[in-house]
């Protein structure tokens, strides 16, 4: 299906692996292209809840950009719009749930999937660095985004003292970037617990829940409650929130509508 990535779907778990070992799992120009083609299927693919984006390997997550590949960008430099860069799936405004399971060395633009996922659990022997700057290119994006994870300082940190200092998995747990800490073994077992937990929960009320949450944090509180209660309002409507009721009184699992492409 794609080149330089794996997509396989087990009992509604589907596992994205950026899959270009030899490069330490770096996005070249082909992958920039693939990623949006990727989280575009996972979002219409109906046999799957829940997402794990991982890498290939034991040694790398991602480290960025390839240098000598660079993506391409959709204009001259003059005129390239953010659009370039949609590696994930939040980027893609697929509101089904992401976890990032980071199982090595996430240098620059690899901290975008760890920056957009719902959910990040690391492997102990990851490790977080933006490079960015040690060659001459602004370390804007990926910073900006884990603004909404990590104290200010801690982000200013690593995007000005660059690739020369990395955060440990433990020190990465300790500033908010990632939400748990695994042995290097434990770790896609262990997103398979979390995504098992997840999928018993309806699709449609949990893509209206990470929709207004994510987008709360660019409205602000007023503009995000507002948008909430509209897709509080919006999922009464559907079948589940009907659904959800009846299972209970009637003690029985409740039989959810398959997710949908939203």
């Amino acid at each position: 299906m794609f080149e330089t990535l794996d997509y396989a779907v087990h009992e509604g778990v589907a596992v994205l692996r950026l899959n270009r070992p030899l490069q330490h799992n770096a996005v070249n120009s082909l992958m920039s292209r693939e990623l949006p083609a990727a989280w575009a299927h996972f979002n219409n693919d109906a046999t799957a809840i829940v997402a794990i984006v991982t890498g290939t390997g034991d040694k790398a997550f991602c480290a960025g950009a390839d240098l000598r590949d660079l993506p391409s960008l959709d204009g001259p430099a003059s005129a390239a719009t953010l659009e370039s860069i949609r590696w994930t799936s939040l980027a893609n405004q697929v509101w089904k749930p992401v976890i990032c399971a980071v199982n090595g060395l996430t240098v620059g633009g690899g901290l975008h999937f760890v920056a957009d996922s719902d959910l990040v659990i690391a492997a102990a022997t990851a490790t977080f660095s933006d490079s960015h700057v040690n060659v001459g290119l602004v370390a804007g994006l990926e910073p900006v985004s884990l603004c909404r994870r990590m104290p200010l300082q801690a982000v200013l940190r690593m995007a000005l003292v660059g690739g020369r200092e990395r955060l440990s998995a433990q020190r990465a747990y300790e500033l908010g970037l990632v939400g748990e800490v695994v042995a290097a073994e434990a770790l896609l077992p262990r997103a398979f617990e979390i995504a098992a937990m997840i999928k018993l929960n309806s699709p449609s009320a949990m893509a209206r829940t990470k929709q207004a949450i994510w987008e709360a944090t660019e409205l602000g509180l007023s503009a995000g409650l507002q948008n909430a209660w509209r897709l509080v309002m919006e999922q009464l409507q559907h079948a589940d929130a009907a659904e959800g009721p009846k299972a209970f009184t009637e003690k029985r699992a409740p039989r959810w509508l398959p997710p949908e492409g939203r």
